[in-house]
């Protein structure tokens, strides 16, 4: 009986042991399993919050160089627009410092009129560089081939009613008809053109040699007013000679006919 009992309890006990030994070991496995779970979660939030912060990294970066590099293209700009404006200043001071006159005697692709020639003239404080005396003598020459072609005009105005009714005296060997009034014409533009070539290579010879050498703004307007007077006096000269001879000559023709 005893031995019934005693084997009854030896079992309940193996179960029970059996049962605790079971339970410890799934316990013991959940336990790895939720280790391993946590560690895997553990390395994942780690791994997905370097991404996030490398990229969040990344944008900062991106954006901050972008700030810099607009940053230093505005500066830039600045600096750019701060450097024209010094020079812009200086330019115009330097101009001031040489002359009080606004008119613009470097642009050459228009002659200056006598008269605002002569206003940048008056106007000059000081001597200009080299540069911008040849400008000005270039519109020294420019007005007085301008003075010329409009005395030839005149001139021809003068005697347009006979070059209207001119005689026909011959043949060209090249078979061009001659007029009579129209030689007598060419050969006074010919007179004059060698005039205006000869004039203006002597006077500006006689500028350049100014000019490169030590010279005061004094010797450069003496001699620039010098060449107007003479111009003018040269250009009334030349019309009075040859509206005289051309009289002459239509004169002469005249009587021959009669």
């Amino acid at each position: 009986m005893t031995n019934k009992k005693n084997y009854s309890f030896f079992a309940f006990y193996s179960v029970d042991e059996n049962q605790k030994g079971k339970l410890n070991y799934i316990s013991l496995k959940f336990l790895c399993l939720s280790l391993y779970m946590i560690g895997f979660y553990y390395v994942f939030l780690c791994n997905s919050f370097e991404s996030v912060s490398l990229e969040i990294f990344k944008n900062y970066k991106t954006k901050a160089n972008a700030n810099d590099l607009k940053c230093n293209e505005l500066c830039l700009e600045e600096n750019k627009h701060s450097i024209n404006n010094d020079l812009g200043k200086s330019n115009k001071e330097n101009e001031c410092n040489i002359s009080t006159c606004h008119i613009n005697y470097n642009d050459i692709s228009k002659n200056l009129t006598e008269t605002e020639l002569r206003e940048v003239l008056k106007s000059f404080k000081e001597c200009p560089p080299k540069e911008n005396l040849r400008n000005i003598w270039n519109h020294t020459i420019g007005l007085a081939k301008e003075g010329f072609y409009n005395q030839l005009k005149d001139l021809k105005g003068s005697i347009q009613k006979y070059l209207d009714n001119d005689i026909y005296v011959g043949v060209h060997e090249d078979d061009d008809k001659i007029y009579l009034y129209e030689r007598m014409w060419n050969e006074y533009i010919s007179r004059f053109y060698e005039t205006i070539i000869n004039e203006e290579k002597e006077y500006t010879r006689k500028f350049y040699s100014i000019i490169n050498v030590n010279h005061t703004l004094d010797d450069i307007l003496n001699f620039i007013y010098s060449f107007l007077e003479h111009i003018e006096l040269l250009k009334k000269e030349l019309y009075e000679k040859c509206q005289k001879e051309f009289s002459q000559k239509i004169s002469k023709n005249v009587n021959k006919k009669k």
